[in-house]
């Protein structure tokens, strides 16, 4: 019985600790992206100096008049939304590339709003100098079912990787929020707050925020068989990220 009990102990404490990580699912995808993009698709290279890596270890992009998008958690934001925050610590090297110099170190001027909660894992920064290249949110749908989605980040703080394509998952993850856009696309940690890309509109539709490993409940192999892990973040379409960027003169 007391071996039991130390299996169960041991059991739920790998759980804890592998339930809410970045992670890779099935073979690994993740392409070191060359100093000028050219092992990329043509479409992605034009996007690669959006992406940067912020001092602490997360991913960020540019989106527009010097306001950047990451996690929430990479600041300990508070499940509350909060607002207008001192962040003059924070720096953001943007083009780190395999062989390649950052082009801009970008500081941050404000916390312009920032939530972790079950379902809004955000943080909308103001930075400056301002990156010469951004990726527009997109304001006006909210991404479903189907769509293709890639994702760049800089997974275990390497320069910058790219995940191939993954799609919005059709079949929520059990012991996920069912309110989290949820997906595919290979990531490690370092990967949070790296931004989810429709890939034919080249707009940001999420953030993402995490993944998790396949300890879930259910073992139904019709729906999610045992073992079998799930990324997950935040919508931008409906949602207190989407009030936050109306508010900033996106739309």
């Amino acid at each position: 019985m007391k071996a039991i009990l130390i299996l169960v102990v041991f059991m739920s404490a790998l759980f804890t600790q592998a339930a809410n990580i970045e992670k890779i699912i099935g073979d690994n995808e993740l392409l070191l992206v060359a100093p000028d993009a050219s092992n990329i698709p043509l479409r992605f290279q034009k996007l690669v100096n959006a992406f940067g890596k912020i001092g602490m270890g997360c991913t960020a992009t540019h989106i527009g008049h010097g306001y950047v998008l990451t996690a929430g958690h990479c600041f300990w934001a508070a499940p509350e939304l909060q607002k207008d925050l001192d962040c003059a610590d924070i720096a953001i090297d943007w083009g780190v590339r395999e062989g390649a110099t950052p082009y801009l170190t970008s500081k941050c001027e404000k916390m312009i709003a920032q939530q972790t909660s079950d379902f809004n894992d955000f943080a909308i920064m103001k930075v400056s100098p301002i990156p010469p290249v951004a990726i527009a949110p997109d304001m006006t749908r909210r991404a479903a079912i189907g769509d293709t989605l890639t994702v760049f980040s800089h997974p275990n703080e390497l320069p910058l990787h790219w995940s191939h394509l993954c799609g919005v998952e059709r079949v929520n993850h059990p012991e996920l929020n069912a309110n989290t856009i949820q997906h595919k696309c290979d990531t490690n940690p370092g990967s949070s707050g790296a931004t989810l890309i429709n890939v034919v509109s080249l707009k940001v539709v999420g953030i993402h925020d995490g993944g998790i490993n396949g300890f879930q409940t259910i073992k139904d192999p019709e729906l999610l068989p045992m073992n079998t892990g799930m990324n997950y973040g935040t919508f931008i379409f409906n949602s207190p990220l989407y009030d936050a960027l109306l508010e900033l003169g996106f739309n």
